[in-house]
């Protein structure tokens, strides 16, 4: 992993756990992180931390944490079939054929924002964003995030 990210103890990651199985959202890791253990860490490696470990946040079919005063939006069927687009909020998430010099993996993403870009993690486990055109939300970061572990678990690499 690299150098200069911040270790967390056994305590602490247990910590993060217990946050992401009640739903707390990246960034909400983020802070509690740093107001709670003083870890201070940047967004994308407390995404990377709970790649490393296999930490899944939780979707619950509440609203989300109280710092969301926006109403939460009607449940959704899932029974929909996969033949159609996907959910509200899910991004399109594709790996290329032919990675870029220099990267493990490599793709592109659309979000329902409008916003697009490519994406690429070199060999040292670090992720960058190419040609992002726009600023994706954190919730739209976060569901790519899900969209993208869920690719690579399947053995899109």
């Amino acid at each position: 992993m690299m150098g200069e990210m911040n270790t967390v103890t056994a305590e602490q990651l247990e910590a993060v756990r217990q946050w992401a199985g009640e739903g707390v959202d990246l960034n909400g890791i983020q802070k509690r992180l740093a107001a709670e253990c003083g870890v201070h860490m940047t967004y994308m490696d407390v995404r990377f931390l709970l790649l490393d470990h296999g930490i899944e946040i939780a979707t619950a079919s509440a609203p989300a944490p109280e710092k969301k005063p926006e109403p939460a939006p009607a449940p959704v069927e899932k029974a929909e079939p996969a033949e159609q687009l996907p959910p509200a909020g899910k991004p399109v998430v594709t790996l290329d054929e032919l990675t870029l010099p220099g990267t493990l993996i490599s793709g592109k993403v659309q979000f329902d924002s409008g916003t697009r870009g490519g994406w690429q993690i070199d060999q040292l486990g670090r992720f960058a964003w190419n040609e992002l055109q726009g600023q994706p939300t954190p919730e739209e970061l976060q569901a790519f995030q899900v969209e993208l572990t869920q690719i690579l678990s399947r053995g899109g690499v």
